[in-house]
């Protein structure tokens, strides 16, 4: 093989191999190698279907993953809670940044549950957060959990049916970047009477039935945040959505 031979074109290489030139992209994707046979995840949270359960060893179906701007979200197998693969969320502070990946529920949906593992890496600008799971009711982010930027402490957010948000600390210490932790969720749809409970680390940090969303049906289970510029990243992996 002779020597390569830089071309005026930018962005390409061209190889003389036997006095032909093949041309080839000067930025080639890395490989990801994961683990096809790794044992599907399973979950006892309520929720009589499941709708989805997935190591993401090479795939993120059945979850959607939308993106924009600079945001990314990608099978990644730097980071893996098992097997040798997750998925990895990345989000800028530029403008227009957006990673996030759902799943949709079945119309009249009133029980949903989520139970996964997230190492989040990098955290984001002070006074924003990185969502650990996030439930919708239409277009509406009705609760979630997340770590907040500014001391590492686990949150619940919850939103009225005013639109309006309540914020309960579900844990004073900080969560350490850089380590595996199991977030779990359940959410029923209840109107005023809904029901909210949170796990962390197989802990119970929440639990109470007279949440008022205002709602009686959900629609998504997200993870990510759906606004622009909330910077961090995030793997995710050994995810399990149940629903009633």
């Amino acid at each position: 093989m002779s020597k390569l031979k830089k071309l005026g074109t930018v962005g390409t290489v061209g190889v003389m191999l036997s006095g032909g030139l093949i041309f080839a992209s000067s930025q080639v994707a890395s490989a990801v190698t994961c683990n096809p046979n790794t044992a599907t995840p399973t979950s006892t949270l309520p929720g009589t279907n499941v709708v989805a359960a997935t190591s993401f060893e090479g795939s993120i179906a059945p979850f959607v993953k939308s993106t924009s701007g600079t945001g990314t979200a990608n099978i990644s197998s730097s980071q893996h809670h098992t097997g040798l693969c997750s998925v990895k969320l990345h989000v800028t502070a530029d403008s227009g940044s957006v990673a996030k990946m759902s799943v949709a529920l079945k119309s009249g949906t009133k029980i949903a549950s989520a139970d996964g593992w997230f190492n989040i890496t990098t955290a984001g600008v002070a006074g924003n957060d990185v969502p650990y799971l996030r439930f919708f009711s239409g277009s509406t982010r009705i609760a979630d959990i997340y770590r907040y930027n500014s001391n590492g402490q686990l949150w619940l957010r919850v939103t009225a049916p005013n639109g309006t948000f309540t914020y309960t600390k579900l844990k004073s210490s900080s969560i350490p970047l850089n380590t595996w932790h199991r977030a779990q969720m359940t959410v029923t749809a209840s109107g005023s009477q809904s029901t909210i409970k949170v796990w962390f680390d197989g802990a119970a940090e929440y639990s109470s039935s007279s949440v008022n969303l205002g709602v009686t049906s959900l629609s998504t289970v997200q993870l990510g945040a759906e606004h622009s510029r909330q910077m961090g990243d995030e793997y995710i992996d050994d995810v399990v959505v149940r629903a009633s």
